[in-house]
């Protein structure tokens, strides 16, 4: 067989992986697999291209197992549709704020708010009436804590999937942020049940009705970090 047949042979096997990627994920991939393929040949004297081919298996195999680590080119397409999306894609992937930094930030924000809501022993609260208690550090502090610990697990990913955790994120922290900020600036709501239904019904009603559906659709491969 010429070289030129076997050439063939490859960019064929390639083009019908790569398919359904926009291009700079179809570059990645076709070099990492000529590289395997190449590899593969090189370690075994004898071994044939198309026989390597074969061993990496059917490109419609192969194409589905990549779906599941890149994103497609109908992925990127909504991607760049929808404006929170671009927008987030725009700003690319932050870099992780040092520890101490965020410790800072989280110490100084829980302090403020706390002397504004119910001030701290022996200082009065600034514009807020209840009296102090420990809970609202705490539970401010929960607060800032599980935010930036999420952030923290996305921006590990690469910039694609960190937009797309991040526009996840954004809609399902709403209740759960929603609940502890009522908690620490309403507290006499915790006495009225039907109130505190009511509240927390109508924030879980915005999350679902503003969920961004295509997103969560790709939230799964977005975590397992999908280019």
């Amino acid at each position: 067989m010429t070289v030129d047949a076997l050439n063939a042979d490859l960019a064929a096997y390639l083009d019908a992986v790569t398919a359904p990627f926009p291009e700079d994920s179809a570059e990645r991939i076709r070099a990492d697999l000529t590289g395997h393929v190449l590899e593969a040949v090189a370690a075994r004297d004898g071994l044939e291209l198309r026989e390597a081919l074969a061993a990496l298996g059917p490109a419609a195999e192969v194409r589905a197992a990549l779906e599941a680590q890149f994103f497609t080119r109908a992925d990127v397409a909504w991607l760049e549709r929808d404006g929170q999306m671009r927008r987030l894609l725009a700003e690319g992937a932050k870099e992780h704020t040092p520890g101490w930094k965020s410790a800072l930030g989280c110490v100084a924000g829980v302090g403020l708010l706390t002397w504004l809501v119910c001030g701290w022993p022996g200082l009065p609260a600034l514009i807020g009436s209840r009296d102090f208690t420990w809970v609202v550090p705490a539970l401010l502090t929960l607060e800032l804590a599980l935010l930036e610990f999420a952030q923290r697990l996305i921006l590990r990913r690469p910039a694609r999937s960190v937009a797309v955790l991040r526009r996840v994120s954004g809609t399902l922290m709403v209740p759960l942020g929603f609940a502890l900020n009522l908690l620490v600036f309403v507290p006499g709501v915790v006495s009225e049940p039907a109130l505190l239904a009511a509240a927390l019904g109508a924030a879980l009603l915005w999350a679902y009705l503003t969920r961004p559906r295509e997103a969560l659709t790709l939230a799964g491969k977005a975590w397992r970090g999908a280019r």
